[in-house]
């Protein structure tokens, strides 16, 4: 009986200790070795914890390079970007996801965490620096944004406060006597003189709603203020498809509804962290006084002294654009 315990025990050993070193010896040794592409294992830990470690990978421009994630501690997410359409989901903690990835041209690309994971989890980043092989010291930089340059030239602060005359309306005090109905104004629409500068997009992304209303109630004298504001509602949620929108709606999840609320009100899980409390994008009386371009700049630098991070190294401009196209939609929908 003694001999059959000791040979039980001797089995169950080697089976407790010797698998996981087996799996372990396949993952990092015999699976590494026998793949035709690079394969780098990234661990994932919250940023108090080290972050991502590597944080910064240097890849040949042409290489094939197979990217593991692993989650050590807590669920994380994981996506690349900008451009790169990579987002692995979730990863829970013991679990492994890879993507492949070969880049053309040099390049700087950005991996981050899209899952909540704690108070620091904005500083959850890395980098992937896409090099030229024949002139590997060669980093090329990023061409100014038209946007953020166009804004500049004109005189516009991007951080200055709430309620300033700098991308901001300070000149309006506006009721709103009903929620706001972009369906409602669209069918007010056929009806209403609508400005030139309200009638394209680049005219709507440089003026603020306040500034609109002034323009359409001029145009379009005894028009009752709570329909006129109807029709901007109509006019700001209008230079999108619903495809679109949809898919900002997701970046909006990921990384702005953590602090900014779920259904824009500035009061999501994170909105007591940060250094400034989040805007309620919702608030129709916020947002009437923003341009758009103003929301591309905050968004794609980060806010200054705000605590909100810069996503211009995450996103390309045509998601930023979608993305300020979605928050127009808070303050018009019902959650």
């Amino acid at each position: 009986m003694a001999r059959r315990e000791l040979f039980a025990l001797i089995v169950l050993g080697l089976i407790v200790i010797g698998v996981p070193v087996a799996v372990i010896g396949y993952q990092y040794g015999v699976r590494p070795s026998a793949s035709s592409t690079r394969l780098v294992d990234i661990d994932l830990r919250a940023p108090q914890n080290g972050g991502f470690a590597p944080e910064a990978i240097t890849v040949p421009a042409g290489e094939t390079v197979t990217l593991r994630f692993a989650a050590m501690d807590v669920t994380h997410g994981v996506a690349i970007g900008p451009g790169l359409g990579v987002d692995l989901g979730p990863i829970d903690p013991g679990e492994v996801k890879a993507v492949t990835l070969t880049f053309d041209h040099p390049g700087t690309y950005t991996f981050y965490c899209t899952t909540w994971c704690s108070d620091d989890h904005w500083r959850m980043r890395g980098t992937i620096q896409v090099i030229d092989p024949a002139n590997p010291a060669f980093v090329p930089t990023s061409a100014p944004d038209p946007v953020i340059a166009a804004l500049i030239a004109e005189g516009v602060d991007i951080d200055a406060a709430h309620g300033s005359t700098d991308g901001h309306d300070a000149e309006h005090s506006l009721t709103f006597t009903r929620p706001l109905s972009a369906e409602h104004g669209a069918a007010l629409l056929p009806g209403m003189s609508v400005p030139a500068e309200l009638n394209v997009p680049a005219g709507r992304r440089t003026h603020t709603p306040a500034q609109a209303l002034d323009l359409l109630a001029e145009a379009n004298s005894g028009a009752a203020q709570a329909d006129l504001l109807d029709v901007i509602a109509h006019l700001w949620t209008a230079d999108t498809s619903p495809e679109t929108v949809a898919a900002a709606q997701d970046l909006y999840n990921q990384n702005c509804a953590a602090c900014h609320g779920q259904y824009g009100g500035g009061d999501g899980p994170a909105a007591g962290t940060t250094a400034e409390q989040p805007v309620a994008f919702a608030d129709p009386a916020y947002l009437f006084e923003m341009r758009s371009d103003v929301l591309y700049a905050k968004i794609r630098r980060g806010g200054m002294g705000t605590g909100m991070p810069n996503f211009g190294t995450l996103f390309t401009p045509e998601e930023t654009w979608a993305l300020v196209d979605y928050l127009w939609t808070l303050p018009t929908s019902t959650p």
